[in-house]
């Protein structure tokens, strides 16, 4: 973070990181757009600009999600195919917890197959989003 400077947030939902365009006000009423040329997700603290006297960050909103733990890798990969299928963003800590935004079908899913979900507020960050491709480089053109 910037020494000596105000920090002003750009706040997004989760499944905004990956948006090529986004234009809204900061916390602090600074209008601001992005845009990107690929779908590299913004992440959380990412600086998107700064002046003399001010800085702006990423700042991912926290949303309800579902979160369980499979007790085995059979489990894992169970849950994993099934939320697949319906092409759900599933998001995997470093505890191998799995994370996905909540939908009260799958929540219903879960229970009844035994995984214990839970309803958590939480950020989904893209620091622990489960994908199988590679991506390119982040931000190109920023209006402010």
């Amino acid at each position: 973070m910037p020494q000596n400077k105000t920090a002003d947030f750009f706040e997004i939902e989760w499944y905004e990181t990956i948006k090529t365009t986004i234009r809204r006000k900061t916390r602090g009423g600074l209008e601001v757009g992005i845009r990107k040329k690929n779908r590299v997700p913004l992440n959380e603290g990412d600086l998107l600009w700064e002046d003399d006297n001010t800085f702006i960050q990423v700042l991912i909103k926290p949303c309800d999600c579902i979160v369980f733990t499979p007790k085995t890798m059979r489990e894992m990969g169970i849950i994993c195919f099934e939320i697949g299928n319906r092409h759900i963003p599933v998001y995997i800590d470093e505890h191998n917890a799995i994370s996905v935004a909540f939908e009260n079908p799958l929540y219903e899913l879960l229970e009844k197959r035994g995984f214990e979900p839970q309803i958590i507020e939480k950020k989904l960050l893209s620091t622990h989003f489960f994908q199988a491709h590679e991506v390119s480089p982040k931000v190109d053109n920023l209006m402010i």
